[in-house]
């Protein structure tokens, strides 16, 4: 019944802006941009799974955390700081389960990095 693959789908205040977030701070691929009708989309690192956008006049953040896999999160965070990306606090580590690190995109919609351990 459903085709492989998943969006996430943001409302944004300024989608060039989020483009420009997505694409270059987190190094995203760019995979749809029509900014005159304010709406985008990028090709994360997984498969088949891209996070949309639409420019809205009032933008409510989104408090679920789009959660990024990575290899190791030190390299990954300071990489990230390295582009801009401030993160909400230190690493924390749930013990034979996962590091994980917040941080909000333009809009404040909740983000975290997160190495399996």
């Amino acid at each position: 019944m459903y085709k492989p693959g998943f969006t996430l789908w943001y409302s944004v205040s300024d989608v060039e802006r989020t483009m420009a977030f997505y694409t270059e701070q987190l190094g995203f691929e760019m995979d749809s941009f029509d900014k005159e009708n304010g709406m985008g989309s990028v090709h994360t690192n997984t498969k088949d799974c891209f996070i949309g956008f639409s420019e809205a006049e009032q933008v409510v953040p989104s408090t679920a955390a789009a959660v990024i896999e990575v290899e190791d999160i030190d390299v990954a965070v300071k990489s990230l700081q390295e582009k801009g990306i401030t993160f909400n606090g230190e690493i924390s580590t749930i013990p034979g389960y996962a590091k994980l690190i917040t941080f909000k995109d333009p809009d404040g919609h909740d983000m975290e990095l997160s190495q399996t351990l």
